[in-house]
């Protein structure tokens, strides 16, 4: 095999190289491989190319469904803020409105379905409606009566974060005789001396042991002080190991009546509240944790439902000392 190379101008000499068989053999061996690669470069370019396009898509769509999933989560979350929002709003619209006596109002928002899952946005708007319609009734009750609110029991009477509710109102074991009684009332275990205040403006109508006739079940609760809002409610205080008001004295929502005592039955600090509410004829006891907003548990709203059912009856308690009225 013999390769000459002619250069264009011919004053040059030729160049020529002779090779052997087995160098001709090689040279067309790698001369077939280059023309061959030279052919498949194209499809190999081609099939990498889409493979990348391929993997880049593919990391679209991932990035994608992770975009979705964070958007759906998100929107999942405020949709549950949101009904738990609602869920706060009807529970308190409905105590405000049981508080001042609104029956109507308060069957109203009490009653209302709560939004389920599947009709978030239909259920939302209901209960913004329902919502809407309580607090104009509430508003428009307000006007009418301005010196409602005011007197119209509403807070804790001892600090709620250092407080705990050791008997709850109505039918339950006695401490002290482990039988069934009935309480008008709930017990909150508190700190020694822990302050003790009037959930709401009014006067104070006892302040001291109380030793009456017909007041035996009060005996036990030691240092009492009994305050009378309006004609609408009277709150009792017990357990006090002091008290800072006197008979005749009118007292505001937040007003120091005294400091918490220990019972002498239970041997530990607790203060007795007892919320009674202007029934017909005379006063009745009702749930104190139902005029407590500032207490948020969620069973209060049921508390409220069950109260319709026959629950707290005011047969069942104790007669209310006349000195409280």
């Amino acid at each position: 095999m013999r390769l000459q190379w002619h250069p264009p101008a011919g004053r040059r000499r030729v160049r020529s190289f002779e090779a052997g068989p087995r160098a001709a053999r090689a040279a067309s061996a790698i001369l077939a491989a280059l023309a061959c690669l030279w052919l498949a470069l194209p499809l190999v370019l081609g099939a990498v190319l889409e493979r990348w396009r391929r993997g880049a898509a593919e990391a679209d769509v991932v990035s994608l469904n992770a975009r979705r999933k964070e958007a759906l989560a998100l929107a999942t979350s405020a949709l549950r803020q949101t009904r738990d929002r609602l869920g706060a709003d009807r529970q308190l619209l409905a105590r405000i409105a049981w508080s001042y006596g609104l029956e109507a109002v308060f069957s109203r928002v009490a009653d209302s379905r709560p939004s389920e899952a599947g009709d978030s946005l239909t259920g939302g708007e209901r209960d913004v409606a329902t919502f809407s319609s309580a607090v104009e009734a509430i508003e428009d009750f307000e006007r009418e009566h301005p010196e409602v609110p005011a007197r119209t029991p509403s807070i804790s009477p001892v600090a709620e974060a250092t407080s705990v509710t050791t008997r709850t109102f109505g039918w339950g074991l006695s401490a002290l005789t482990g039988k069934s009684e009935y309480a008008a009332g709930i017990e909150l275990a508190v700190p020694a001396g822990s302050r003790v205040v009037a959930t709401a403006e009014g006067v104070v109508r006892w302040a001291g042991v109380i030793a009456g006739r017909g007041a035996e079940s009060y005996r036990r609760f030691g240092r009492i002080v009994a305050v009378k809002h309006g004609e609408g409610a009277i709150t009792i205080y017990g357990n006090l190991a002091s008290i800072a008001v006197r008979r005749g004295q009118a007292v505001s929502r937040g007003t120091a009546l005294g400091t918490a005592g220990v019972s002498p039955w239970l041997g530990a600090p607790r203060v007795r509240y007892e919320v009674w509410r202007r029934a017909s004829g005379g006063f009745a006891p009702a749930d104190p944790r139902l005029a407590m907003l500032d207490d948020r548990d969620p069973a209060a709203l049921d508390a409220l439902r069950g109260r319709r059912d026959g629950k707290g009856r005011a047969a069942e308690a104790p007669a209310l000392p006349s000195e409280f009225r």
